[in-house]
């Protein structure tokens, strides 16, 4: 009796579990419901991308721990925007930190070149003064990033990427203090420092074009120009020795209009594909996370072409 009863209710389970025939009124409003859950599931994931994308997120960091534990996929830019209030609150400690950091830089920098080239006192408070400056400067860049509603990761991380505390800038100031032979010594040493830094950059966006598209001899040659031009530190006359043509810097748009005006119609396509692999491998990655790539994520590759 018992099995029959186990076995009746097993196969009643069952036969609900089976879909209806096609064609039937079941089996049409079994498919009009399954449509109707994607659609709803669809406008609440579209109207959560809204609010992330306008930084108005308002159920903070406890929502977004919870939609990660439903399996939801968010990105950086969400777990951006849901620390934002609690980084305007930390600002201040932050900000003390920062400044003792970039403050050690500074005096680093100050005593190198006050004991190679005996600076006065004076001299030594300028360049200090500059350096604050900077400080001053990239703390509102920052902090510019962290009150603004539409800022995402890229922006915090750009924000944050500098690197003052090597000097660049400062040279102009130096060199006010010098005369002569010091003078044009410091600035050949630093000419050559920031041309070899530019050079490195582009013998190895170079090669990694050239490992994507195999160039020809022709191409290393007009190419190795256009990345010279193109790197972060590139100002004119820190190419390489011997350079032809224009001198002039170039954005980021530019180089990469540039880039290709040199490919072949094939290498074109194939800088393309390897542009859209690399990106998809980047995707996955962060996919393993439940996370997704933040908008404008390619700004933060500098070999992206």
């Amino acid at each position: 009796m018992v099995g029959l009863i186990v076995g009746a209710i097993g196969g009643g389970l069952f036969s609900k579990s089976m879909g209806p025939e096609p064609g039937t009124m079941e089996d049409q409003l079994e498919i009009a419901e399954e449509k109707l859950e994607r659609a709803e599931r669809r406008a609440q994931s579209l109207t959560k991308q809204v609010q992330r994308e306008a930084g108005m997120r308002g159920g903070g960091m406890r929502d977004l721990a919870r939609d990660f534990r439903d399996g939801e996929e968010l990105s950086l830019d969400d777990v951006t925007a849901t620390m934002k209030p609690w980084m305007r609150q930390m600002a201040p400690i932050f900000e003390r930190l920062r400044q003792v950091n970039e403050a050690d830089a500074a005096d680093a920098r100050i005593s190198e070149w006050g004991r190679r080239y005996d600076l006065s006192k004076s001299e030594k408070e300028e360049l200090r003064a500059w350096f604050t400056e900077q400080s001053r400067k990239n703390a509102e860049r920052m902090t510019g990033v962290i009150m603004s509603e539409s800022s995402g990761w890229v922006d915090l991380m750009r924000a944050s990427d500098h690197h003052w505390g090597e000097g660049e800038g400062a040279e102009s100031l130096m060199e006010g203090f010098l005369e002569g032979e010091e003078r044009e010594s410091f600035r050949a040493e630093n000419l050559a420092k920031r041309a070899r830094v530019v050079q490195q950059e582009a013998d190895r966006n170079l090669q990694r074009l050239d490992d994507m598209v195999e160039l020809d001899d022709a191409q290393h040659e007009q190419l190795f120009g256009v990345l010279v031009r193109g790197a972060e530190g590139y100002r004119p006359g820190l190419g390489p020795e011997g350079q032809e043509g224009e001198e002039r810097a170039l954005n980021r748009q530019e180089r990469d209009a540039a880039i290709r005006a040199v490919l072949r119609p094939e290498q074109v396509r194939e800088l393309d594909e390897a542009r859209a692999a690399r990106r998809e491998v980047a995707e996955s990655q962060m996919g393993r996370v439940g996370l997704v790539l933040p908008r404008d994520w390619d700004l933060l590759e500098g070999d992206w072409f």
